[in-house]
């Protein structure tokens, strides 16, 4: 059994030719209890985001103070947690 970083995800454009594991590029917290990661495949290019529960070990990088180059991705993630479904009570 093969066993992946914490928060790594698979891209689901490279599934057709092969299994592509991607850790997360920046991490927002939820305000659950979890956070929202942002992932961009070094193989073909595609962004998308994930929500998890916090895991142990080491944690995702934060969203850098000068986003130079991802701004997509800071945008992915805010656009996440301000849709996210609340979690009823």
């Amino acid at each position: 059994m093969i066993e992946y970083p914490p928060y790594s995800d698979t891209c689901e454009e490279c599934l057709i030719r092969t299994r592509t594991v991607v850790r997360p590029a920046m991490a927002l917290p939820d305000g659950d209890g979890g956070l929202i990661a942002a992932y961009r495949c070094p193989a073909c290019g595609h962004t998308w985001t994930c929500a998890w529960g916090l895991q142990a070990g080491p944690q995702p990088p934060e969203v850098p103070a000068d986003p130079v180059g991802l701004e997509d991705l800071v945008a992915q993630l805010h656009i996440r947690l301000a849709t996210q479904r609340p979690k009823s009570a």
